[in-house]
This record gives C-alpha cells, sequence and structure tokens, in this order.
C-alpha cells in the first residue's frame, strides 16, 4: 500500500511547483530510470496533478510534464496515435522546446 508519492514524482511535483516544464527523460537515465519516470508521471496525470505533452528537443521525441493550469501549455493540441501494439502513444507536437530551461523557443 502507497504511503503517498515515490521519490520520481516528489521530484517531478517539486519542478512544476517552481513554475517549470519538466523534460522527463535524457540520454542521461538510464533504461530502469527512465521507466521508472515515465511511470510515476503517468500515475501524476492520472491523479490530475500535471499534463504531459510530448515534444521534438533536439529532434528527440521527449515527453513533457506541464502544470496543469499553466494556460499556454494546455492550450497546446494533443495528438495521439495507434502503435502496431494497439496502445495510444503521444505525438510530438511542433513547438521547439529549449532543454535547458525547459522554454518554448
Amino acid at each position: 500500500m502507497s504511503r503517498g508519492p515515490g521519490i520520481w514524482q516528489r521530484q517531478i511535483l517539486e519542478r512544476l511547483a517552481r513554475g517549470k516544464v519538466v523534460i522527463l527523460t535524457g540520454p542521461e537515465h538510464t533504461h530502469a530510470e527512465q521507466n521508472a519516470i515515465r511511470r510515476a508521471a503517468y500515475t501524476l496525470e492520472k491523479a490530475g496533478k500535471l499534463r504531459l505533452i510530448s515534444h521534438r528537443i533536439h529532434g528527440v521525441a521527449r515527453l513533457v510534464a506541464v502544470p496543469v493550469d499553466d494556460e499556454l501549455w494546455n492550450q497546446l493540441p494533443t495528438r495521439g496515435v495507434y502503435g502496431l501494439d494497439g496502445k495510444i502513444y503521444r505525438k510530438p507536437i511542433g513547438i521547439i522546446l529549449h532543454p535547458d530551461d525547459g522554454e518554448p523557443r
């Protein structure tokens, strides 16, 4: 039985509380860490604590967490794409996100 947010969930929520969007995974994370971070983010999204969108950063699609109440980010359209496995995946939309500070460019 869970006793609250896990370590990855706390880190994501802390960064969002500082008013930034959070680029969730990158090449500095191991495969296991990327899976744990994504799982934490999907759980937070399901609980309504954030919104997940997909962006291309340096040509690579990355999952990005944005605050639920952020008007700019929540105006962006989201697109789902069905994979060969039948799951729905997020398709990147056409905004360039600066990887250093999480600000749109």
